[in-house]
């Protein structure tokens, strides 16, 4: 690859699926699987979904999960989130229902379901599990015995990638946040002297990179995902100005002093008396 060529981020979500989502590259996808599970994988194939090459990188992308079966019955869904759409439970579930209902048609037996396994990595942390490692395995459990688990079936595993500073569990999941966060990182090219996945996974991010096409997608989508980010956070701003607005509305109404008013909501004094 060219030295002066920009290496493209892993974290961008269609870049991801460029390079665990391609049969060619099915050894790096089996040795992140059993990182994050902590099981052997015998066997891997890979879905082949199409993702669009369209001039436009938007959410019509296509399907840019990447799916697997493992040890030719275990459906496995794999995808990287960017943007904090705030309903990540509910859609994590949701498509993990769709991953375990696929297996079987109308009317086939119950019993050719298998363990269906979703993988989600974040670029963001859950604010309402901010005390949970960087690695979480979620079953349904009974509530006042958490041992007792409903069923196998069901496992998802997420991972909340700016917690890797907290990391101490899991060594092996390590290396590949490590190498998502910074693939050209010193600390991720000494890993990859000794671990041939990592090595493997670097040469084929230069790779992808190095495909004008890919890069010009990855691009698109890049921006595409930064003017949401931009979208949702002027959302916010705006939530947040309204809710100060109507407080301070409340005080006014109660007479509180301006003073009193400014303190408490950060509101300026023209602001307060358009109010």
């Amino acid at each position: 690859m060219n030295k002066n060529k920009k290496i493209l981020s892993p974290k961008i979500d269609i870049v991801f699926r460029m390079l665990f989502g391609e049969q060619k590259h099915e050894r790096i996808t089996k040795k992140l699987i059993e990182d994050v599970i902590e099981e052997k994988v015998e066997t891997i194939e890979l879905e082949q979904t199409p993702y669009l090459l369209g001039i436009q990188a938007d959410d019509k992308v296509g399907i840019i999960d990447v799916r697997a079966t493992i040890n030719n019955k275990n459906p496995i869904d794999i995808e990287m989130q960017i943007l904090d759409n705030k309903d990540i439970e509910k859609r994590i579930l949701f498509y993990w229902s769709k991953l375990y209902m696929k297996q079987i048609e109308r009317g086939e037996d119950y019993e050719k379901l298998n363990r269906s396994i979703s993988i989600i990595f974040l670029d963001y942390e859950l604010k309402k599990f901010k005390e949970l490692p960087i690695h979480t395995k979620w079953q349904i459990k009974e509530s006042k015995n958490g041992r007792k688990i409903l069923t196998e079936d069901l496992e998802i595993h997420i991972i909340e990638i700016p917690k890797i500073n907290k990391m101490i569990e899991n060594g092996k999941l390590k290396k590949w946040i490590m190498f998502l966060e910074n693939p050209e990182g010193e600390e991720t090219k000494k890993m990859a002297e000794k671990e041939k996945e990592i090595k493997e996974a670097i040469e084929t991010l230069e790779e992808i990179s190095s495909d004008e096409v890919k890069e010009r997608i990855a691009e698109l989508r890049q921006k595409y995902i930064m003017d949401k980010k931009s979208e949702i956070r002027t959302a916010e701003e705006k939530g947040i100005e309204k809710g100060k607005q109507e407080v301070a509305k409340k005080m006014k109404q109660k007479k509180f002093s301006t003073d009193d008013i400014m303190e408490t909501t950060g509101l300026t004094k023209e602001q307060i008396e358009r109010l």
